[in-house]
């Protein structure tokens, strides 16, 4: 809840401080070629398989920073943090945490809507909890490369504001009740509130 408080009271700030930009900016467009930068927030969920215990489903947060390179491509950073408490009633919680990067790619655009791809490369940490013979478990985390592939959407609101929706496969790595590590595929989805703090402009139109 902390986590989550501390989020919202940036975005916040963020966008107070873009509407300000927004406000005084006087006088014509600049010229000046460069890239946009947004930042989101939100809400992700997790669908992580256990073999031969079942799937289990993770609660938690998402936020990411993104730049706009070209009208179609970009680069993101994203990082997030999924949770389950009493995993398979072992009393063991069980988290996913990432940290991704890589690029973008807007393939379709229409007015306040446009549609993402993208390939993201990391670090993910996974702590999970395996059911081994009767009332016993194998729990332990592990720390490995870890990947994402997905798209999605993002809808533009009112001024810098915009909606988020994305989903990937989400490969990292899991302990198996013995004790040895395995790649995982999981699936996320996310749902994030976005600011754009400087929109990409191209000789003096602004995308």
């Amino acid at each position: 809840m902390k986590t989550a408080t501390r989020i919202f009271a940036l975005m916040l700030a963020l966008a107070a401080a873009a509407l300000g930009q927004n406000g005084f900016a006087a006088g014509p467009p600049s010229a000046a070629t460069g890239p946009g930068f947004a930042v989101s927030a939100g809400y992700t969920y997790l669908s992580m398989p256990i073999p031969s215990a079942g799937n289990v489903g993770l609660n938690g947060v998402d936020v990411a920073g993104h730049v706009d390179l070209a009208s179609c491509w970009g680069l993101t950073a994203d990082s997030s943090y999924a949770r389950a408490s009493d995993v398979f009633g072992t009393g063991h919680n069980s988290y996913v945490l990432t940290a991704l990067a890589g690029p973008v790619f807007y393939p379709i655009e229409r007015p306040n809507l446009r549609f993402f791809v993208h390939a993201l490369v990391g670090a993910g940490l996974v702590d999970s909890a395996v059911p081994a013979s009767g009332t016993q478990y194998v729990g332990g985390w592990v720390a490995r490369f870890s990947e994402a592939v997905g798209g999605g959407l993002e809808r533009s609101l009112s001024g810098p504001f915009a909606v988020r929706v994305g989903g990937d496969y989400l490969r990292t790595s899991f302990v198996d009740s013995n004790a040895v590590a395995h790649p995982q595929n999981n699936f996320r989805a996310t749902v994030s509130f976005m600011v754009r703090l400087k929109e990409w402009q191209r000789g003096g139109d602004v995308r």
